[in-house]
């Protein structure tokens, strides 16, 4: 970790953050989002449940700034963390909801009540229920967050001296109901809120930021040795090729444990994904998440690459093409939509990152 004044930096977790928002646009490439009606023979071996990552990523980070402001001021401004995940989550959140509502109902689709459930942050509700809009089906990763974050802050901010036993208690009576949930239920309605709202992975990240926060030396000599790091990161990398095999009930911590040794082992030794570039991503990285779905949407409605070129051939290209395309928007947005509410956020920042403006 490096400091400077009021700003936090911690190594590596925007490569960390690139790595996921990218790897849920391969996936998406070829999802409910859009048919190209082209189907490619191959497949790269990306990382399984980025966006579980992305949770692990906000519970680990939000948590270290919060144990900083509280070592800064002995306690945690309520008003202003909901002020700073306002400004940074809601801008672009909302813009974008608007378009593709606009977009749905250009085209033709089925706008249903789940638009409901996006404008007031409840997608994952949605989700588990089946009920969905096309380009807003990945809302409900945002919503879990923003669930996450109405009841977290209040948790630090009363449970200083006991948050790590706080924090893991909360996080096995969550993993337990949800297993209780699948054994008594089986897949039902309960089962499927309970695994789709994933609080324990974030908890899980919240869980390795206190123990990192407070060095606790196990912690930082499993991580940190040469050894289970280079597994963590092989592991990490490869997981889109076995973790289907891993029963669904405990995948997703799975994944979880797995990113947050990937993290911590990033802070501890040389970070292996920091550079310029997977920094620049990482800093786009929301943009890239958020906007991603609407331009696979749209250019489906609109292009059939199968008719003019080859299936593989198709398929490269459209690879190729949507990842510049969705980099580009990204940057733009960033540039000329998100950076002015971050500065405005940044006056509610007690402890201020550089880690991709959290």
């Amino acid at each position: 970790m490096t400091a400077n004044s009021n700003k936090l930096y911690l190594p590596g977790l925007n490569g960390i953050r690139a790595v996921a928002s990218l790897t849920v646009l391969f996936g998406h490439m070829w999802s409910p989002f859009g048919d190209w009606g082209v189907t490619p023979n191959w497949r790269m071996p990306w990382p399984d449940g980025p966006v579980t990552t992305f949770f692990v990523i906000s519970g680990f980070l939000i948590t270290f700034l919060l144990l900083n402001e509280t070592a800064k001021t002995n306690d945690v401004s309520i008003p202003k963390f909901y002020m700073r995940r306002i400004l940074r989550i809601w801008p672009l959140y909302y813009v974008y909801l608007i378009l593709a509502l606009i977009a749905v109902a250009l085209f033709h689709d089925e706008i249903n009540s789940a638009g409901w459930f996006y404008a007031f942050f409840s997608g994952n509700i949605s989700h588990a229920i089946g009920l969905g809009i096309i380009p807003l089906f990945h809302f409900w990763s945002l919503g879990v967050e923003e669930q996450y974050y109405l009841w977290y802050p209040w948790m630090v901010k009363y449970n200083k001296k006991h948050l790590l036993t706080a924090v893991s208690l909360l996080c096995v009576c969550w993993f337990g109901l949800k297993l209780f949930a699948y054994i008594v239920f089986g897949k039902g309605l309960f089962y499927r809120v309970m695994a789709v709202t994933q609080f324990d992975c974030m908890m899980i990240g919240a869980m390795g930021a206190i123990m990192y926060y407070r060095k606790k030396e196990w912690f930082c000599k499993l991580c940190g040795h040469p050894i289970v790091a280079v597994l963590a990161w092989i592991l990490f990398f490869s997981s889109g090729l076995y973790a289907n095999y891993i029963p669904s009930p405990v995948r997703n911590e799975y994944i979880a444990l797995i990113s947050l040794m990937v993290i911590v082992a990033g802070l501890l030794r040389k970070p292996l994904l920091e550079n310029k570039v997977m920094n620049y991503l990482g800093q786009i990285s929301y943009g890239i998440y958020v906007i991603h779905p609407l331009l696979l949407y749209i250019l489906t409605h609109l292009i059939q690459p199968a008719q003019f070129m080859p299936n593989n051939v198709a398929s490269v290209v459209i690879f190729v093409a949507i990842t510049a395309l969705t980099i580009g928007l990204a940057s733009l947005f960033y540039k000329y939509f998100e950076m002015p509410f971050l500065r405005m956020k940044n006056k509610f920042s007690v402890v201020e990152s550089t880690n991709s403006n959290e």
